[in-house]
């Protein structure tokens, strides 16, 4: 076995420190590099590992294309087709999850004005949530209350389009009030000038997402929705409390790791979706109606794992709750080499 992990941030380093402490050889890899797949021959890689970004435009334009490139050599990867394909496409992901049976909510696409103009005027029910394919953080989502926000919203989209990557000071109060004391302010203002490097470089590099709508029912009553991650046999969830005045968790950044309340069947049923999507790591965002039947918003190979890691516990595959504080990206890797996902 020879791991490559590609020389970049987020898990990718959390993997290198891993393997670094486990005694377990690995080689870094630049996997923008034209001769990447030439090179893993040559080295002789058995797995490789690449935890691409949504807000990267190179990730996204090649990192697929060469994870898939590097199975047909015969080398494992992380993350694989059944994890990643999906990945920052809600469009992709309303196929995918009708197609298996999962409970999404209800979700509408249109490629034609006219025929995206004829529904909302005859068959919408409003209010109606209008969402990019691409975006994370609730950025770019918004709620449509009548036909003639509608209107103007799908003009747009059939005409210059939005810019899927959020501005500079987007949620800027919520972020301020999320870090709450003064160290907490610090952290972030020091975090500032990478976050605007990547902001800069994404508006400069993305193009504006256009030619499309997408809808979903807005599902009232939600003060919170609950992220269900799953890795392997392992299961955490946990609450995203919605903005004030809002009606968006995603983002939030207020999390109530109190799951007590929680039904051990929304559990079972996040699982066995992940089961089915055959995915090494997924999370997924629930939302409850009136009648209590909860159903998926969107879902994403990669999160953020340090809120998951702060879970008190997990269940396991036979729906066992267990203490502890597990890192996901580790318990990937560790998977991952054991061939377990």
């Amino acid at each position: 076995m020879k791991i490559a992990i590609h020389d970049g941030n987020g898990w990718n380093i959390k993997w290198q420190l891993y393997c670094k402490a486990e005694g377990i050889p690995y080689k870094l890899v630049n996997c923008y590099n034209t001769n990447i797949i030439q090179q893993l021959k040559d080295e002789g890689i058995t797995h490789l590992m690449w935890h691409f970004h949504h807000l990267l435009f190179k990730d996204i334009l090649i990192a697929r294309s060469v994870l898939y490139s590097a199975t047909k050599i015969g080398i494992k990867t992380f993350p694989d087709f059944n994890t990643c394909w999906h990945f920052d496409d809600k469009i992709s992901q309303k196929y995918l999850l009708e197609a298996i049976g999962a409970p999404l909510v209800p979700s509408y696409v249109f490629y034609d004005k006219k025929e995206a103009m004829k529904w909302l005027k005859n068959e919408a029910r409003y209010p109606l949530v209008a969402k990019l394919r691409r975006g994370a953080g609730s950025y770019n989502v918004c709620l449509l209350n009548n036909y003639k926000q509608a209107k103007t919203y799908t003009d747009k989209m059939f005409g210059r389009g939005l810019q899927p990557v959020p501005g500079y000071l987007a949620d800027i109060k919520n972020k301020l009030k999320v870090a709450s004391s003064l160290n907490g302010i610090i952290k972030r203002i020091k975090k500032a000038p990478n976050y605007f490097k990547i902001m800069y470089k994404g508006r400069h590099d993305f193009p504006n997402e256009k030619g499309y709508v997408y809808f979903q029912d807005f599902i009232a009553g939600n003060k919170e929705d609950i992220r269900i991650a799953v890795v392997g046999n392992k299961i955490w969830s946990f609450k995203r409390k919605v903005r004030a005045g809002d009606f968006r968790a995603s983002g939030s950044g207020m999390i109530d790791y109190d799951t007590k309340n929680l039904p051990i069947q929304l559990i079972k049923r996040a699982f066995e979706v992940s089961q089915k999507l055959k995915a090494q790591s997924i999370a997924f965002d629930f939302v409850k109606d009136k009648s209590g039947n909860y159903y998926i918003v969107e879902m994403s190979y990669g999160y953020a794992g340090e809120v998951v890691y702060n879970c008190p516990g997990y269940w396991n595959e036979s729906l066992v709750y267990e203490k502890g504080h597990i890192w996901p990206e580790i318990i990937i890797i560790q998977n991952f080499i054991n061939q377990n996902i």
